[in-house]
């Protein structure tokens, strides 16, 4: 094992221990929907919600006016919003519907990124990341997180927290597709980010992976995993997950034989989530034509997985989203997409995968402008995120708490 994956590993250990003692699951029943006074302005969408370990809330979102797109922050204070705050802003941004800016939160240290376009090709864009000191309360100059120096595509981002303040990127990574002799593929990698944003490890996880799918990661009593869509030589795009386990990655390994095959990009990636053992993925499908959304779970962290349990089909288009309670119970976000307006669902599973309920969070639509849904969990609470485009786009924020 080299130093750098020691190092890791020492990470790793350290946050387990730090964490753990765990309340025992209690079993929930109603919840209950408060809608919060949005911070962000008018003319705002691609929000994202998140979590420090502390509990406390976080909401980003990028703001447009004509060509200059700024990237904001605010955080939920005794229910009421702080002032936004400016992390980063240009008119060179590459800014789209389903890849977008995000915020990351870990022991009073914060990672973000943002996309920026490094030539004329319309996906020509490199990801650019600043690094928030919770000891000199800056942010640090703006760095590329990827060194391969292609004008190509670099996104669809997963952040995981670290112990010792380290943030994991996971990505999209293009620099294969502009070769000399032809077109290459599209790959997966990862990289270990230090509290100041210096690279301790990077890697290339898988060779082939789909084009324009988010990836999505969480941290297991084992170590991280990393979920995606996967692409093979006669175009199956089915999610697969790839772990670290004792200072190695583990092979891509499929979650369900879907056996989707597509033969251009969905734009529909995969969400996971854990909890110590407990492991929740859920992705959406259209094999033979019919929409599904599925959820498989693990007690292993991630050795083994159930079969699918069907969330929502066929009137859905996916979009989805995960989290785990303190309860041990599962939230899924999808949308609806039965009537003329698309709604933003929540589903309740027990841990063993019954469903429990559905709720409605808000009307939406089924264009790209009304984007993705966030979730993130804080107890045995959900937050929301989303973008109302019902007039002035603007970031929505909900609390669904269950009792």
């Amino acid at each position: 094992m080299t130093t750098e994956k020691l190092q890791f590993l020492v990470i790793f250990i350290a946050m387990f221990v730090s964490n753990g003692l765990i309340a025992a699951p209690q079993e929930l029943s109603e919840g209950s929907i408060e809608y919060f006074a949005s911070p962000a302005p008018e003319n705002s969408a691609l929000s994202r919600v998140v979590s420090d370990k502390s509990g406390r809330i976080y909401l980003s979102w990028v703001s447009q006016e004509g060509d200059l797109a700024r990237f904001e922050y605010s955080e939920l204070m005794d229910n009421d919003w702080s002032n936004p705050e400016t992390i980063s802003e240009g008119d060179d941004w590459f800014v789209n519907w389903a890849d977008f800016p995000m915020l990351s939160v870990n022991a009073g240290n914060m990672a973000a990124l943002w996309l920026r376009m490094s030539a004329e090709g319309t996906y020509d864009y490199n990801i650019e990341a600043s690094f928030f000191a919770a000891g000199t309360r800056n942010w640090s100059e703006a760095r590329i997180i990827h060194n391969d120096g292609v004008n190509a595509e670099h996104g669809f981002v997963s952040m995981l927290p670290m112990g010792g303040g380290s943030t994991m990127f996971t990505w999209l990574d293009g620099r294969n597709t502009k070769l000399e002799d032809g077109y290459g593929e599209m790959t997966l990698r990862a990289g270990v980010f230090d509290a100041a944003g210096k690279t301790l490890d990077e890697w290339e996880l898988d060779h082939r992976v789909c084009d324009c799918c988010q990836t999505s990661s969480a941290l297991t009593a084992k170590g991280p995993i990393v979920v995606y869509r996967d692409r093979s030589e006669n175009e199956i795009r089915d999610t697969s997950m790839i772990r670290y386990i004792n200072g190695e990655w583990t092979e891509p390994q499929s979650i369900h034989d879907d056996n989707w095959q597509i033969s251009g990009c969905p734009v529909n990636g995969p969400s996971v989530s854990a909890n110590e053992e407990q492991v929740a993925v859920a992705w959406f499908t259209a094999k033979d034509d019919t929409p599904k959304v599925q959820l498989a779970l693990s007690a292993d962290s991630g050795d083994s997985f159930s079969s699918p349990i069907v969330v929502a089909s066929p009137k859905t288009n996916g979009r989805v989203g995960t989290a785990i309670l303190d309860s041990g119970e599962i939230v899924v976000s999808w949308m609806d997409t039965t009537e003329a307006d698309a709604v933003i669902m929540l589903s309740l599973f027990s841990a063993e995968g019954k469903l429990l309920d559905n709720y409605e969070v808000a009307k939406s639509s089924a264009s790209r402008r009304s984007g993705f849904p966030i979730i993130e969990e804080v107890g045995n609470s959900v937050y929301v995120s989303w973008t109302d485009i019902s007039s002035s786009p603007q970031v929505k924020v909900a609390r669904l708490v269950f009792e």
